[in-house]
C-alpha cells in the first residue's frame, strides 16, 4: 500500500488537514500504516497538484482541510477493484522474540509482558474508537471492519504473549543452558 493511497482513504472517508491525518496514523492506524508528518504533508500536496484531493479553505486553527476530488475518489476505487493488497509487514516485536535466547529468561519475560501491556492498552483505545463510530455514515461501517480487524490483532498478540512468558518460564538460566 502506498501512502498516497492511505491518505486518500482518509480524506474519502471525511475532509481532513494535515494535522488531522497525523493524528490518525499515530492512533487508530498505528498497526496497519506508519508515517511521519515529514511523509504526510509533502505527499498532500502532490495529491492536490494531480487534482486528487482540493483544500475546503481554512478551517480552525488555522488548519487547512482537504477533501477527496472525483478523480481521487476515481483512483482509489480503482486500487480497491484492480489491485492485490501487499502482505508484506514489519512486526519488530515478533522479530525481537527470535533473539530472546540472548538473554535471561526473566529478562525475556520483562520484554514480553511490557509488550503485553502495549498491546492491552491498544486494545483498549481500539474499543474505545469502536463504541464512538457512527454507523449510519458509510465511512463509519468500513471503518468498524478495519476496527475489528485491529481488536482481534491485538487480543491475538495478547494471546501470544501470555503464552511466550510460560513458555519462556520453562528455559533454563543461561549459565544452565550454556552448561549443558
Amino acid at each position: 500500500m502506498s501512502l498516497r493511497m492511505a491518505l486518500l482513504t482518509l480524506i474519502a472517508g471525511a475532509p481532513r488537514s494535515g494535522y488531522d491525518i497525523g493524528q490518525e496514523f499515530d492512533g487508530v492506524l498505528k498497526f496497519v500504516w506508519h508515517a511521519k508528518p515529514t511523509q504526510v504533508y509533502p505527499e498532500l500536496k502532490r495529491l492536490a497538484s494531480e487534482g486528487l484531493i482540493r483544500e475546503q479553505g481554512e478551517g480552525a486553527r488555522g488548519r487547512r482541510p482537504y477533501e477527496i476530488t472525483e478523480e481521487g475518489e476515481r483512483l482509489l476505487r480503482e486500487w480497491l477493484t484492480t489491485t492485490s493488497a501487499d502482505h508484506s509487514q514489519r512486526n519488530e516485536t515478533v522479530l525481537r522474540s527470535f533473539a530472546l535466547w540472548l538473554v535471561d529468561p526473566e529478562e525475556a519475560q520483562a520484554f514480553l509482558r511490557e509488550e503485553m501491556e502495549y498491546h492491552r492498552a491498544r486494545l483498549r483505545g481500539m474499543r474505545a474508537l469502536m463504541k464512538g463510530l457512527d454507523l449510519s455514515r458509510p465511512a463509519d461501517r468500513a471503518s468498524l471492519l478495519g476496527l475489528e480487524a485491529g481488536v482481534r490483532r491485538l487480543e491475538a498478540m495478547i494471546s501470544w504473549a501470555a503464552w511466550a512468558i510460560d513458555v519462556v518460564g520453562t528455559w533454563p538460566a543461561t549459565g544452565e543452558a550454556a552448561a549443558s
